[in-house]
């Protein structure tokens, strides 16, 4: 458990997940009946983008930051930065918010969130971050969590998997945890973050989702570079099962602005 995301909390990756994660959050909002959340790897809830971890490898200042006064963002883009601008209240980016705390400030009374991290000093800072009732916090495995709290009592609900990707393994892992899952809540959301670094195991993966049963799939990749094999991370894959209608129309709209923006080189986005 070395991975700590305080070092890369608002960079590329952060913004692709978070604007995806913002929108499906959205969408489950448009039906009264209360949902719930699963994240299975959730971190310790906001970072300081001021303090030494931020500022040794400063990231977000080539993901958050270069959307922060960008007039012309497209609308998902501009919503996804709202979102984020409620942690800094004064307009001054500083407070990057991780994906429970995303959640947690856009869930209803009625809805629920169960926010899993292994890290005990970062599952400290989660329980001292998020202390609504409806926020359950679980120091345990993510991937053991996806067969333990699924199904939700809600019948509506999403779940986002965002592994650190420590160990050799990890997107097998993944797919064969998926396709557990979707046997227990198959009309679930589904969000799965992935490095870009091998486009055949991507496929691989996703093939081996697909034939678990996963049926309505979209994979959305955005990437600031040409990715490498090895070095620092340069683009990321989400893979979302029964994504919620209208996203693969909106984000159709807003990637090819959002990848121009972030760009560090020769970069671009793809939807599958």
């Amino acid at each position: 458990m070395n991975y700590r995301h305080a070092f890369h909390a608002g960079n590329h990756a952060d913004v692709l997940k978070h604007l995806v994660l913002v929108f499906c959050l959205d969408a489950l909002k448009r039906k009264p009946a209360p949902c719930a959340v699963l994240d299975t790897h959730a971190g310790s809830g906001t970072y300081d983008l001021l303090s030494d971890e931020a500022l040794r490898s400063p990231e977000w200042r080539d993901g958050i930051a270069r959307l922060w006064d960008w007039r012309a963002a497209p609308p998902a883009v501009a919503g996804y930065r709202e979102a984020i601008r409620a942690f800094n209240d004064d307009g001054v980016l500083r407070t990057y918010p991780g994906s429970p705390a995303l959640i947690a400030a856009a869930l209803r009374e009625s809805d629920v969130l169960d926010a899993c991290e292994l890290h005990p000093a970062d599952a400290r800072a989660l329980r001292k971050a998020l202390r609504a009732p409806n926020v359950r916090i679980h120091e345990r495995d993510g991937w053991e969590a996806l067969g333990a709290l699924l199904p939700p009592a809600q019948s509506r609900g999403l779940v986002l998997i965002d592994p650190p990707y420590e160990q050799a393994g990890e997107l097998e892992r993944g797919a064969q945890a998926l396709g557990g899952a979707l046997k227990r809540f198959g009309h679930g959301v589904y969000c799965w973050w992935r490095p870009m670094k091998s486009e055949g195991a991507l496929d691989a993966a996703d093939a081996e989702v697909r034939a678990q049963g996963a049926r309505q799939m979209l994979r959305v990749d955005l990437w600031v570079d040409t990715p490498q094999p090895q070095g620092r991370l340069l683009g990321s894959s989400l893979l979302l099962l029964n994504p919620p209608f209208g996203l693969a129309d909106t984000l159709r709209e807003a990637l090819p602005a959002l990848a121009e923006r972030l760009a560090a080189g020769q970069a671009g986005s793809r939807l599958r």
